[in-house]
């Protein structure tokens, strides 16, 4: 049995999945995924890999929401983002962000926490509450664009995504089946496996999430690996 606190967390990463998420997605996908999430949180008999099973299950099915949404917002982010962190300041705070801007820096700089020697500690802390409130205000002045003048650019974005995702998981697929055949071989079997369920968890938040280009180089690598083993007389069976 997972102890409390990771299940806790894990659940609690689902539920800001579906919080960020639900306002985008089709009614019946919403109400389906909610009532996943309302299951796990009163279900106290459910392991971590249980939870991660339904999350991951759900995760794919929102991701192109998801990222089209990210997409929106990152759009709106470069139009509206400073000025609704400016109007999250103090007076004082202003006028020191103009500072910070005069010598060059961003809001983009504050996220990644580039400006730490520019700004004291109580300031950063003030420019942190400010980037949360930024946030905000800009996932609702999203949302208000997807479901008005911007839903037809959205759904289109979403299909886009939809065809990334069937691409991706064709080559999870590949990878599967190599480490099928590749059970005489344990740890790369096991190798194969952990990167298709990191690729997985990073679907859903719980990790490091893949791009195109770093699972077709995954699929190089691990094709390679059964090549190896073939040339050296370990495989009798390879997968191309």
């Amino acid at each position: 049995m997972e102890t409390m606190p990771t299940t806790q967390y894990t659940t609690q990463i689902f539920r800001q999945l579906y919080t960020f998420v639900a306002p985008v997605l089709p009614t019946e996908l919403e109400e389906e995924m909610r009532h996943a999430l309302e299951h796990i949180e009163n279900d106290a008999e459910l392991s971590r890999a249980d939870i991660e099973d339904t999350m991951i299950i759900f995760g794919k099915r929102v991701w192109p929401y998801r990222k089209a949404l990210q997409e929106v917002i990152g759009l709106h982010e470069g139009k509206v983002g400073e000025k609704f962190f400016r109007a999250a300041l103090s007076r004082k705070m202003q006028k020191k962000f103009d500072q910070f801007v005069a010598q060059g820096g961003t809001v983009q700089d504050i996220h990644t926490g580039a400006p730490a020697s520019f700004f004291t500690l109580e300031e950063r802390i003030e420019l942190n509450h400010a980037l949360v409130d930024m946030n905000t205000h800009l996932k609702t002045y999203a949302i208000q664009a997807v479901k008005g003048t911007g839903h037809k650019e959205f759904q289109a974005s979403v299909q886009e995504f939809t065809s990334l995702l069937d691409n991706l998981e064709n080559q999870l697929s590949d990878i599967r089946v190599m480490a099928d055949d590749a059970q005489e071989h344990p740890m790369i079997a096991r190798e194969m496996r952990e990167h298709i369920r990191g690729f997985e968890q990073g679907l859903v938040l719980l990790g490091q999430e893949y791009s195109q280009e770093e699972m077709e180089k995954a699929g190089d690598h691990f094709h390679g690996r059964r090549r190896e083993l073939k040339v050296r007389g370990f495989d009798t069976i390879i997968v191309v």
